[in-house]
């Protein structure tokens, strides 16, 4: 026993020993210098997932950074086996990107959770979005033959504590404007806050009109859903905290040292200039200035342009008057190719599923006549009685057709999206194909494992209409149409503290990623400035009674009135409000127009004073909130 015992260990201490990172890698070629940063690690997490029969397979994506050095991948697995799970027969096979490498037995069959680490080998990453796949072959004891794959006793859960985390460093010191632009926006940057705007001290509209503009334009392009970029001052306490800064101010606001920066440039009365400069400490400056309002807009809507901003190799760019920096016009698709440039690749018997995230504009809905059209083929050895494809959008199901064998090397599919589906803004798609064999146990060889391929040329018809309803369930709309701002005029208080800064950082963060590109109007004004344009616009107002002027000029036209002091809401026919609570509200109003212009329409985010203010704007300023906004106020 004693000699058993050993050789069991030294085998698992050989089997980790194989399984441990080898030495930093670097995906995306970026030349590696001596100043790093400290290193970090991101965490992917799972969600939890109940993987059932015979075969199983569960997939988790990570990504991995152009400029990340990556020291180790580890997959931590937390999972627990079906009580009749047969331990010497059953195993899970992890693979990285369609490579295995790694395969295990359940601990055991005790119905106890267990947790293992499992290093990933480095030589098969790739920079971008990278695959773990967990493919599970649970065998339950005394089954029988041929039977065991039908059996609802199959099943192993992995937990959602299950992760994946990559440590990394990188260069401390970006080289060119457009290695800087990257590193601004990557999941990293967002999930530790280490990207931030600055503006001067100035209140000069035209700044907070670039900054958002820039958070709005690079926003349409982030890989991770949450955080956002502040919004500081020059004398802002945290101004010099976060690594990743983009300044964005009027020459004459500058400070000397960035003033300094600017001449040396060539900057002129006309042109915007964008300079790079590295500050020590690992801090990485992009300053954005002019002497004009003009070109400073003009080049803050430069940054949602990635084609261009990523042709910038050196650290200085002059940006002519007349050079044009805008993206093309995008608009509500009618064909949408969403399996891939290389297709959609399923492998396994039985139930495979592979979900597809459908973007489109939040102000249009699918109507009559939207449809799939699927191209695909898929293995002959199936039992073609029970074999079929489904498509479901948003865990609907729209339709299913049967696999046949004479149509196994190039079958297609048109299926008719029911008008009962209610669908309006991005939205879901499942393409799921049931891959039955006969006699499955007895007769199957890895090597005939079945399989379903989706071409690159299937597609999604969408016929759509743009909605109408003036509600929260179709925000950003009419703000955002069809990818663009529409028509925007943002009122703003004349003095712009911190919180209401950021609080405008966090709505338009949440705003661009409805967008595309860099088109559509925004003008950021005070209420003195309100104009025949603005009248004319979408409006938004942000602020309280005391500090913008406008939202208390227009007070009588809120659905949740202030009181006449101010300091709190009053109740209306719908809903009593309690005077000290009602000090403590904030309050999102989506009005029609406040000059009765057709079309147009005014979102008042109000409140009594600044806490209620912070915390209607978290609302609109996280994703993951907005779905507690419903009707016409909040």
């Amino acid at each position: 026993m004693k000699q058993i015992i050993i050789t069991i260990i030294f085998l698992s201490s050989l089997q980790l020993m194989l399984i441990q990172p080898v030495s930093a890698a670097n995906y995306g070629g970026m030349p590696q210098s001596e100043a790093r940063t400290v290193a970090q690690t991101y965490v992917t997490n799972f969600s939890d997932h109940s993987m059932k029969g015979l075969f199983s397979t569960t997939e988790q994506t990570f990504w991995i950074a152009k400029d990340w050095d990556v020291e180790s991948v580890l997959l931590h697995l937390e999972y627990r086996a079906t009580q009749l799970a047969d331990t010497q027969l059953s195993s899970l096979t992890v693979a990285i990107n369609e490579t295995y490498f790694y395969s295990l037995r359940p601990a055991d069959n005790s119905g106890i959770r267990h947790g293992i680490d499992i290093y990933v080998p480095l030589e098969s990453l790739q920079q971008g979005y990278n695959n773990i796949r967990i493919d599970g072959y649970m065998r339950t004891q005394n089954a029988l033959p041929c039977v065991d794959d039908v059996s609802e006793a199959n099943w192993l859960d992995i937990f959602e504590e299950s992760n994946l985390s990559v440590r990394f460093d990188k260069n401390a010191f970006t080289t060119s404007i457009d290695s800087f632009y990257n590193r601004f926006f990557e999941v990293d940057a967002l999930r530790y806050g280490e990207s931030a705007f600055v503006i001067s001290d100035a209140d000069n509209p035209a700044e907070l009109n670039a900054a958002l503009l820039g958070i709005s334009g690079i926003s349409n392009q982030t890989i991770y859903p949450d955080g956002y970029f502040p919004i500081l001052t020059f004398s802002d306490p945290a101004v010099n905290l976060p690594p990743n800064r983009i300044v964005i101010a009027r020459y004459d606001q500058l400070p000397n040292n960035y003033r300094g920066q600017a001449d040396q440039n060539g900057l002129n009365d006309e042109d915007a200039l964008l300079v790079l400069i590295n500050e020590g400490s690992g801090m990485n400056t992009l300053i954005i200035t002019a002497k004009n309002d003009v070109a400073l807009i003009n080049a803050g809507r430069m940054l949602g342009n990635p084609a261009l901003m990523n042709q910038l190799q050196s650290t200085t760019k002059l940006l002519g008057k007349t050079e044009d920096i805008k993206t093309q016009v995008y608009g509500a698709e009618t064909y949408i190719s969403f399996a891939g440039t290389e297709g959609t690749y399923y492998k396994g018997a039985f139930h495979q599923i592979k979900e597809f995230a459908i973007n489109y504009p939040s102000n249009r809905s699918l109507t009559n006549a939207s449809e799939f059209y699927l191209n695909y083929r898929y293995s002959e050895n199936l039992d073609f009685d029970r074999s079929l494809m489904t498509v479901y959008i948003n865990d609907i199901p729209v339709g299913s057709r049967k696999l046949s064998q004479h149509m196994a090397g190039g079958d297609e599919a048109t299926i008719p999206i029911p008008t009962d589906i209610d669908i309006g803004g991005s939205f879901q798609v499942k393409v799921i194909f049931d891959l039955e064999i006969k006699d499955l146990w007895c007769s199957l060889r890895q090597g005939d494992m079945p399989w379903a391929y989706l071409t690159p040329s299937t597609m999604l018809k969408i016929n759509s209409v743009a909605n109408q309803d003036l509600i929260f369930e179709n925000y950003p709309a009419p703000f955002v149409t069809d990818y663009s701002y529409n028509a925007v005029s943002l009122v703003v208080p004349d003095q712009l503290d911190g919180e209401t800064a950021n609080l405008l950082a966090k709505m338009f963060r949440v705003m661009g990623r409805y967008t595309k590109g860099n088109t559509g109007e925004l003008t950021v004004l005070y209420p003195e400035e309100m104009n025949v344009t603005a009248l004319y616009a979408n409006i938004i107002a942000v602020g309280t009674n005391d500090n913008n002027s406008f939202i208390k000029s227009n007070n009588d036209k809120l659905y949740f009135q202030f009181s006449e002091d101010g300091t709190s809401f009053l109740s209306n026919e719908k809903l009593a409000i309690d005077p000290v609570y009602g000090k403590t509200l904030g309050s999102a109003q989506l009005l029609d127009s406040l000059y009765s212009k057709p079309g147009r329409a005014s979102l008042m985010v109000v409140a009594p004073d600044q806490t209620g203010l912070v915390a209607i704007g978290n609302n609109l300023g996280e994703m993951k909130n907005l779905g507690r906004l419903s009707g016409d106020a909040a």
